[in-house]
């Protein structure tokens, strides 16, 4: 299986999970509004499970367009870091002020964030290796990741509270 297959299955696994979550948020409303903790995960799992989605079409996007090899892994993944910096820079102060920044969730997921990016910058620079879509995929899989997390965590604190 290539690169472009993965991205392209990782698209669909993409939307089935944020098609997934929207159902529970339908079901789990009905008792009344979320706490702001709560709405804060959710923002967090719609964002890290729609994103993957554009992130597996940019080089999709650009092979089409003729684009391939080292070249297209370091202009995707450039464009993906840009774009994985404006949502931490919009989710950060947003943590912040819940005060929710040491829960182990939060750290694991911010640990998975840095390493998409040291993936992603690392194929933009093509250093220590050449780049690659394995670097890419990682990067994009790690969003997937921290939204099934948070997805699994915020199951278990409503069923269990």
């Amino acid at each position: 299986m290539d690169d472009l297959s993965i991205l392209a299955t990782t698209a669909e696994v993409s939307v089935a999970f944020a098609g997934f979550i929207g159902i529970f948020l339908v079901l789990a409303t009905r008792d009344g509004r979320f706490a702001s903790r709560d709405a804060f995960s959710i923002r967090v799992i719609v964002i890290c499970s729609v994103s993957p989605v554009f992130y597996s079409a940019v080089p999709l996007v650009l092979h089409s367009l003729g684009v391939s090899g080292a070249t297209l892994w370091r202009i995707s993944s450039g464009l993906v870091a840009l774009a994985c910096g404006a949502v931490g820079a919009y989710l950060v102060p947003q943590g912040r002020a819940l005060e929710i920044a040491r829960s182990l969730s939060v750290l694991v997921a911010w640990g998975l964030g840095v390493l998409s990016m040291l993936c992603l910058v690392a194929n933009v620079l093509a250093w220590p290796w050449a780049p690659s879509g394995g670097l890419y995929i990682a990067a994009v899989w790690s969003g997937i990741t921290v939204a099934g997390m948070s997805f699994v965590r915020l199951i278990l604190i409503r069923v269990l509270d």
